[in-house]
């Protein structure tokens, strides 16, 4: 399990929805450190990138949500990237 910092908005619509989102271990003003295993990353980061895609967003009318779940796709690929290196 790794631990991930993402922002608070699209986690926690994330969650909301019943979808699989690992554990809080730290809270912050503005995001949360989870530790996620390797399919709740997964499920995760293709969540982020669906609704990260600004046409998804657009089309929802959630622009807010969009943006933080852009954020949240590059904060999981990053780490990730770094990980695999």
């Amino acid at each position: 399990m790794t631990v991930y910092r993402v922002p608070k908005v699209f986690y926690d619509d994330h969650v909301r929805r019943d979808l699989p989102g690992g554990r809080v271990v730290k809270e912050t003003k503005q995001h949360y450190h989870v530790e996620l295993n390797d399919e709740e990353h997964h499920e995760l980061l293709s969540d982020a990138n669906y609704y990260g895609d600004p046409e998804t967003g657009k089309e929802m009318g959630m622009s807010g949500l969009s943006s933080s779940a852009r954020a949240t796709a590059r904060a999981l690929s990053q780490f990730n990237d770094r990980r695999h290196q």
